[in-house]
């Protein structure tokens, strides 16, 4: 299904995205129409919750990070584009989706001349949003908490974050989703921190780990948040 409708907050992405094509003494239109282009690619069928909404909220957090820790984001550039990336495809039914991402913004940096390390680490960065189990160091645990910040919000944002995953894997099939789903709520639950930084880890970890208790609860009930 093709992009109809104005994405949520497109007017301050896209000056998010211009800044930034300014900061890299990149804004052309090429850069412009990247920026274009990414926001139908995050307003595509069937996002409810990885959409530019999500985006917008990302973007949000690392500017508020930057704002209370100054200089505690080594490379905030790159830590931007992994956030612009890191879901700018996204197909449910899909594995590869981070993959595909970072494969895309690495054709785009590399078009534009900008350096290959940049390169590296945003590639990198977006793959790290896999949530793989493992110890991840630097700029990575900023790009992997601001993207789980979802999990530490108000009980009625995650309510709300729970419904809107569901409503993406509404191809699955009720009991599977639940299998699914409690999987890998418990895998977060298991960690022994679910935020790397302290910031996060301050701010978020209590209220996620009753947040991710409740979720499971409510689907081993056999509802999802009425």
């Amino acid at each position: 299904m093709p992009w109809r409708r104005q994405p949520a907050h497109s007017a301050e992405l896209l000056a998010h995205w211009n800044a930034l094509g300014q900061a890299l003494d990149r804004d052309t239109p090429t850069w412009r129409a990247e920026g274009r282009r990414l926001l139908r690619s995050w307003s595509r069928w069937p996002r409810a919750y990885h959409d530019t909404t999500h985006l917008w909220a990302c973007l949000r957090h690392l500017q508020a990070a930057q704002d209370q820790q100054p200089g505690a984001i080594s490379n905030p550039h790159a830590v931007a584009l992994a956030l612009w990336y890191h879901d700018a495809i996204y197909w449910p039914w899909s594995p590869h989706n981070e993959e595909r991402s970072a494969h895309w913004a690495s054709r785009f940096i590399l078009s534009q001349g900008l350096p290959g390390a940049l390169v590296q680490i945003v590639h990198q960065h977006i793959l790290d949003t896999r949530h793989t189990p493992g110890p991840l160091t630097g700029d990575a645990q900023w790009v992997v908490d601001i993207d789980l910040a979802i999990l530490g919000q108000s009980d009625v944002a995650y309510r709300q974050f729970e419904r809107n995953v569901r409503r993406e894997y509404f191809f699955v099939r009720w009991p599977r989703y639940v299998a699914g789903r409690s999987a890998v709520l418990q895998g977060f639950l298991d960690r022994p921190r679910i935020y790397g930084t302290d910031l996060f880890y301050q701010r978020y970890e209590a209220q996620a780990r009753a947040n991710l208790r409740h979720a499971l609860a409510s689907l081993c009930s056999g509802k999802l948040y009425a």
